[in-house]
Protein backbone atom coordinates (compact mmCIF):
# COMPACT_ATOMS: atom_id res chain seq x y z
CA UNK A 1 0.00 0.00 0.00
CA UNK A 2 1.27 3.34 -1.18
CA UNK A 3 1.00 6.27 1.62
CA UNK A 4 -0.21 9.55 0.55
CA UNK A 5 1.54 12.54 1.41
CA UNK A 6 -1.10 15.46 2.78
CA UNK A 7 -1.07 18.26 1.29
CA UNK A 8 0.32 21.12 2.91
CA UNK A 9 -2.75 23.81 4.04
CA UNK A 10 -2.73 27.08 1.53
CA UNK A 11 -3.96 29.76 2.28
CA UNK A 12 -4.82 31.88 -0.59
CA UNK A 13 -6.47 28.03 -2.12
CA UNK A 14 -8.53 27.38 0.56
CA UNK A 15 -9.76 31.00 -0.13
CA UNK A 16 -10.03 30.48 -3.70
CA UNK A 17 -12.49 27.12 -2.69
CA UNK A 18 -14.66 29.15 0.02
CA UNK A 19 -15.03 31.95 -2.70
CA UNK A 20 -16.14 29.18 -5.00
CA UNK A 21 -18.57 28.02 -2.97
CA UNK A 22 -19.77 31.14 -2.38
CA UNK A 23 -20.38 31.86 -5.80
CA UNK A 24 -21.93 28.85 -6.26
CA UNK A 25 -24.69 29.47 -3.06
CA UNK A 26 -25.23 32.41 -4.77
CA UNK A 27 -26.48 31.76 -7.63
CA UNK A 28 -28.38 28.86 -6.88
CA UNK A 29 -30.33 31.67 -4.54
CA UNK A 30 -30.54 33.51 -7.68
CA UNK A 31 -32.19 31.00 -9.94
CA UNK A 32 -34.80 30.24 -7.86
CA UNK A 33 -37.28 32.45 -8.90
CA UNK A 34 -38.72 35.16 -6.33
CA UNK A 35 -36.47 34.42 -3.81
CA UNK A 36 -33.42 35.49 -5.70
CA UNK A 37 -34.69 39.04 -6.41
CA UNK A 38 -33.80 40.39 -2.79
CA UNK A 39 -30.44 38.65 -3.20
CA UNK A 40 -30.14 40.09 -6.46
CA UNK A 41 -31.26 43.87 -5.29
CA UNK A 42 -28.45 43.44 -2.06
CA UNK A 43 -26.05 42.50 -4.93
CA UNK A 44 -27.27 45.96 -7.19
CA UNK A 45 -26.83 47.87 -4.29
CA UNK A 46 -23.41 46.70 -2.76
CA UNK A 47 -22.30 46.90 -6.06
CA UNK A 48 -23.78 50.56 -6.52
CA UNK A 49 -22.28 51.64 -3.32
CA UNK A 50 -19.15 49.61 -2.91
CA UNK A 51 -17.61 50.11 -6.08
CA UNK A 52 -17.86 54.33 -6.46
CA UNK A 53 -16.37 54.01 -2.75
CA UNK A 54 -13.36 51.61 -3.70
CA UNK A 55 -13.01 54.56 -6.26
CA UNK A 56 -13.07 57.14 -3.64
CA UNK A 57 -10.54 55.46 -1.70
CA UNK A 58 -8.17 54.79 -4.66
CA UNK A 59 -8.19 57.95 -5.25
CA UNK A 60 -7.26 59.47 -1.47
CA UNK A 61 -4.87 56.82 -1.61
CA UNK A 62 -3.23 58.46 -4.34
CA UNK A 63 -3.19 61.78 -3.32
CA UNK A 64 -1.61 60.74 0.38
CA UNK A 65 0.94 58.67 -1.15
CA UNK A 66 1.96 61.97 -3.03
CA UNK A 67 1.44 64.59 -0.24
CA UNK A 68 4.32 61.90 1.56
CA UNK A 69 6.14 62.40 -1.47
CA UNK A 70 6.39 65.89 -1.67
CA UNK A 71 7.21 65.84 1.93
CA UNK A 72 10.02 63.57 1.55
CA UNK A 73 11.11 65.70 -1.00
CA UNK A 74 11.18 68.51 1.26
CA UNK A 75 12.97 67.25 4.02
CA UNK A 76 15.75 65.71 2.21
CA UNK A 77 16.54 69.29 0.94
CA UNK A 78 18.92 70.91 2.98
CA UNK A 79 18.89 73.76 5.06
CA UNK A 80 19.50 77.48 3.21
Amino acid sequence: MIARRARPWHPIRSWRLSARRAVRRLRRRLGRGDAGTTTLEWALLLAAIGIPSFAIMMIALNILVEHYRMLSQINSLPFP
